[in-house]
């Protein structure tokens, strides 16, 4: 990790509530911050040449790379690691790619519907998700808002 993403990394940690940096190792922030940030430097395909698992897919469109780019950035911003700041915009299907490309699958998931964020009415993901090489587990949460029907 270069210079530049580790003082990014530090700001962000510095930045966290009490909750957030009792969650730091547990959700293995850094690891994921580093995937994050390699990802927004390199751009998909650089990074999937370099990735041992091939991520993210090759048959990805436009729009999947943008909901992992927009995946990443809040990342970057240290977003996801409690139901109080979830990531957003990313819908379920989102949710899960922006993890398998830091080698985590969904392994449990539970959903608070009529969540309330930020004014909005929509579902609240808790995921458990499983290192898919070392087996270590950690826990992200995503807030997908109901569309409004007219």
């Amino acid at each position: 990790m270069g210079n530049s993403s580790f003082a990014a990394l530090n700001k962000v940690i510095d930045q966290f509530s009490d909750e957030e940096n009792n969650l730091v190792d547990s959700s293995r922030f850094p690891y994921i911050f580093t995937k994050a940030w390699l990802y927004l430097e390199l751009g998909p395909e650089k990074y999937r040449e370099d990735d041992a698992f091939n991520q993210p897919p090759a048959d990805f469109d436009e729009e999947d790379l943008q909901i992992l780019a927009n995946g990443c950035k809040q990342v970057l911003e240290g977003i996801g690691l409690t139901s109080e700041k979830p990531f957003t915009n990313l819908d379920v299907m989102g949710f899960n790619a922006l993890f398998r490309l830091f080698h985590f699958q969904n392994v449990r998931r539970k959903c608070k519907h009529g969540f309330i964020y930020k004014d909005k009415r929509g579902a609240l993901d808790c995921i458990t998700f499983e290192h898919i090489m070392d087996g270590s587990e950690i826990v992200y949460y995503n807030f997908c808002e109901y569309s409004s029907v007219e």
